[in-house]
């Protein structure tokens, strides 16, 4: 094998090689996309969780409450209600609180998910374009140095470089 086409081996697998760990990474950030979904998927879930609970929490109190005060043989109305009201609201309140923190956690997974995409697509064409160029000055160094073979005025066949054509060169 000629020094011309080892160089243009080496070019290729350079070419090919690069191709191939910008998809690696590529395939890497997309993944990464996916366990961003992923976790947020879980916090939803969490979310519904914890609703369940509060909901659990609501109805407890306010059962618990008037149990009590019917055995007393009370009925609800004005502190009681007062308080089973405060109590409520305090425990929507703590739901509504604990949701909004889940809610902004979600929006960053979500971000991230987004962003990370989003590099990956960029640093995937980067890297394709980078390889282009790369292969586009290893096939003009190739030229340069090993050139397609050209037939000079002396009828002598010689390969590479340019050739200059002049009158006292032809043999006619």
């Amino acid at each position: 094998m000629g020094a011309g086409a080892a160089f243009a081996a080496a070019a290729g697998i350079q070419a090919i090689s690069s191709i191939a760990g910008s998809y690696s990474d590529y395939q890497a950030s997309k993944e990464q996309a996916r366990q961003y979904n992923l976790q947020s998927q879980q916090l939803e879930l969490q979310k519904n969780i914890l609703s369940d609970q509060y909901r659990t929490k609501r109805n407890q109190l306010q059962g618990s409450a008037i149990a009590k005060a019917g055995a007393s043989g009370v009925k609800v109305s004005g502190s009681v209600a007062n308080s089973i009201n405060t109590s409520l609201t305090e425990l929507g309140m703590e739901e509504s609180y604990r949701k909004f923190n889940i809610n902004m956690e979600q929006n960053n997974l979500n971000y991230n998910a987004k962003a990370t995409k989003a590099r990956a697509k960029q640093r995937f064409l980067s890297s394709l374009i980078g390889t282009g160029a790369n292969a586009l000055a290893n096939y003009s160094t190739y030229q340069n140095y090993w050139g397609t073979p050209v037939r000079d005025v002396t009828g002598t066949a010689r390969s590479g470089g340019n050739v200059m054509f002049t009158n006292s060169s032809y043999i006619g």
